[in-house]
């Protein structure tokens, strides 16, 4: 299976954390969705809005159900496992899954715009002594 992530799991120093090796990765756009801050916390979520927003992440692919199962419990049931298409650097769509933040949830989401190069330099030494 492939992943595309947004958030912390685009940090080598999270995938320690929790345990997992981290497995090979190139960049990828999730067009269609924006995302936000969490309110009260340093981690972001996604949303569907449409035309003209776009994720950048990480495309992780070939994992097995083993990891996919120790991710969902690390992602919680605050976000759904979905399948979306991201496109690649050459320009490839590639149909893979991501966590979202489902309609239920949706109040969890800030205005705040989530930046991971902020996340990275501000926030990960603190998040990773949670």
């Amino acid at each position: 299976m492939d992943l595309f992530t947004y958030g912390t799991l685009m940090f080598a120093e999270v995938w320690q954390r929790i345990g997992i090796a981290q497995p090979a990765a190139q960049p990828a756009i999730l067009p269609g969705y924006a995302i936000y801050r969490i309110r009260n916390a340093l981690i972001p979520g996604i949303i569907h809005t449409g035309p003209g927003d776009q994720v950048r992440g990480i495309l992780y692919q070939g994992l097995d159900a083993t990891t996919l199962e120790e991710l969902d419990v690390y992602e919680s049931d605050l976000y759904q496992r979905i399948p979306v298409h991201v496109r690649q650097q050459d320009c490839r769509i590639i149909e893979c899954q991501t966590y979202a933040i489902p309609l239920v949830n949706r109040t969890v989401l800030s205005k705040e715009i989530w930046d991971a190069d902020w996340f990275q330099q501000h926030a990960l030494a603190q998040y990773l002594q949670s």
